[in-house]
């Protein structure tokens, strides 16, 4: 599998748990596992991007800077959510709007980066390496107890600050 079906897939991943955390009833130990797991793969994705993915483009320099800017954007808007209250009238508006800021960086890396434009130009041989890679670091990542602490840990203190 190439770096393209990989990042598409990935992203296809994220916007099926932002779903089932949109439908999950607040408050339920069916959401805070909804909550958990799409928790544990936007980090996953955002490591693969900024350590394999992103790195393998940087010839398109601009666009690279655009999604590093997104990628500030969604932990500012998940900080926001982890801090609202599951109380407060705002709590479902902050989540959707975190789900909202999330899905529309996937839609525009999909449209610019993949494949990305002219100077990068990554042979097929390439693309697969690049993809073993990045399956690979996704599935070492998922099976990680310390990869779950940081996400966690993670989640904590955006919620405290």
């Amino acid at each position: 599998m190439n770096a393209y079906d990989v990042l598409k897939d990935h992203h296809n991943l994220l916007r099926k748990l932002g779903g089932r955390l949109r439908e999950a009833p607040v408050g339920t130990m069916e959401r805070q596992q909804c909550l958990d797991d799409l928790l544990l793969e936007f980090d996953i994705h955002m490591r693969i991007e900024d350590d394999l993915y992103y790195p393998a483009m940087a010839a398109a320099t601009k666009l690279i800077a655009i999604a590093h800017a997104e990628h500030r954007q969604i932990y500012d808007q998940l900080a926001v959510a982890l801090r609202t209250s599951p109380k407060s009238p705002d709590y479902e508006a902050e989540w959707n709007s975190f789900l909202t800021v999330l899905e529309a960086h996937a839609d525009e890396e999909e449209r610019d980066l993949v494949p990305p434009p002219a100077p990068v130009d990554l042979s097929p041989e390439e693309l697969d390496r690049l993809g073993r890679e990045m399956a690979e670091r996704m599935r070492q990542l998922r099976s990680s107890t310390l990869q779950r602490l940081h996400v966690k840990g993670r989640a904590a203190l955006l919620r405290a600050f």
